[in-house]
């Protein structure tokens, strides 16, 4: 990398926008960093050297405008944070004159049906999974999946997006009905999920040229404003913990390579463990970061002192700029036990179980 390497952040005014900005400026090298985000009021947050206010992922402009940046400002590197966005910057890659480090479009843009099928063809750990084809048919898919409750969500988005634990099917019905009426989604949207009251599991990695790199998982223990979210899930966690669990790891090294013979960037998986304690795979994001980990690759560097790869935003950055991949760090590069405690307008800390504390913004 040349001495200020200049970078494009798409959603930097989104919390992981934000946080992989913060991660870049605490890691060994220097960049120019123009951030875009189509809230202009969130732009304020991040720390860039220059604001865009774009258009969204679904306007024609949104393109155009990245090929603009990236031409105006000599960018070199494109980092789209949303997933939204990630799909259409991969789709448009061999259009847009600076790098990226991007699975392939069609990894991107698998839904949560079709990425859950995959994995259980390849006998990775899935969640019991049902559709709804018809209102006629709606019991008896509710039924299928069996147990005291079953969790009703959307095929598609994120933080928990349209989801819910009902009790009955007719709990259910009235659910979906809802969103169906106010225009929000169709009945094809949802589908039926076995309900898993096990440990909440954040599993992030990072891939080149189908060789794995890093990885690191930790258990979801609370979320910030649960109360006013139905299904007490509300996108990214207020207080988590690091957490070294080797089948975890397997499964998710396991479920990445069966959903792209060759992983290349960042890979973010959720699990879920049923009432046995046996993890199953919920959820895979391919081409994005959950939301805290380029908060964890800032307190790697910052708090922790750890080698700056372990800081995975930037080790993804330099792959990126360099076209080469970067030096491996294996598994559980985060010290288990370690608590992270977030919250609105409180800042965020590390939290260690003997009551000692370190300040991490």
């Amino acid at each position: 990398m040349t001495s200020t390497s200049r970078v494009l952040v798409t959603g930097a005014g989104g919390i992981a926008g934000v946080n992989f900005v913060r991660s870049l400026r605490v890691s060994p090298k220097e960049f120019f960093i123009i951030g875009t985000d189509f809230n202009k009021y969130y732009l304020e947050f991040p720390d860039v050297d220059m604001k865009i206010n774009s258009p969204r992922h679904s306007d024609p402009g949104f393109l155009d405008l990245v090929k603009k940046t990236v031409s105006e400002n000599g960018i070199q590197f494109v980092h789209p944070q949303p997933s939204s966005e990630a799909e259409v910057i991969a789709a448009n890659r061999e259009s847009i004159a600076a790098a990226t480090l991007l699975p392939s479009t069609e990894v991107i843009s698998r839904d949560k049906l079709q990425t859950l099928q995959i994995l259980q063809s390849a006998g990775i750990p899935v969640p019991k999974t049902n559709t709804i084809d018809s209102m006629e048919n709606f019991d008896s898919a509710y039924e299928t999946i069996g147990g005291d409750r079953v969790w009703v969500r959307a095929k598609k988005g994120a933080g928990g997006n349209l989801s819910l634990s009902c009790g009955n099917a007719d709990e259910a019905k009235k659910w979906i009905q809802l969103w169906i009426s106010n225009g929000r989604a169709t009945l094809d949207d949802f589908m039926f999920h076995e309900y898993l009251p096990g440990r909440n599991i954040a599993w992030d990695s990072l891939w080149y040229d189908g060789k794995f790199i890093s990885a690191f998982a930790r258990e979801r223990l609370d979320y910030p404003l649960k109360h006013v979210a139905p299904s007490k899930i509300t996108g990214t966690p207020s207080v988590s913990r690091i957490i070294i669990d080797e089948n975890v790891n397997k499964i998710g090294k396991g479920a990445i390579r069966a959903l792209d013979p060759k992983p290349h960037g960042s890979y973010a998986l959720d699990l879920k463990e049923d009432a046995n304690g046996f993890a199953k795979v919920t959820e895979v994001d391919a081409g994005k970061f959950h939301s805290t980990t380029p908060l964890w690759g800032y307190i790697s560097t910052k708090i922790l002192g750890q080698d700056p790869l372990k800081n995975i935003p930037y080790s993804y950055l330099r792959a990126g700029l360099e076209g080469r991949p970067p030096e491996i760090q294996g598994d559980d590069i985060y010290p288990a036990g370690t608590y992270l405690l977030r919250n609105i307008d409180c800042g965020a800390w590390l939290w260690y179980e003997d009551g000692s504390k370190v300040r991490v913004i």
